[in-house]
């Protein structure tokens, strides 16, 4: 897979969190643009909330595999959307 790009639908929890780290890392980087980051998170996280989300909180999986700071970007990007 191209880092740059990221599937919409994931399988599970492990899948889609390893995907976004892995993404997040690469912008990091400073390889991929605000504005594709922030639509790309957007997309993914809408159709995937299932597997992303329990109970209005994060589920346990992503949030060890992610780590806090990209929790807080993807939080950041999904607050400043609303």
């Amino acid at each position: 897979m191209d880092k740059s790009e990221l599937r919409l639908y994931y399988k599970n929890q492990e899948d889609l969190s390893y995907a976004l780290r892995e993404y997040i890392d690469y912008y990091f980087e400073g390889n991929i643009e605000d504005e594709k980051l922030e639509a790309n998170i957007i997309k993914v996280i809408k159709g995937n909330e299932d597997k992303f989300y329990k109970n209005n909180e994060v589920a346990k999986k992503p949030k060890q595999i992610l780590g806090k700071s990209r929790l807080d970007l993807i939080e950041k990007i999904l607050n400043k959307k609303k």
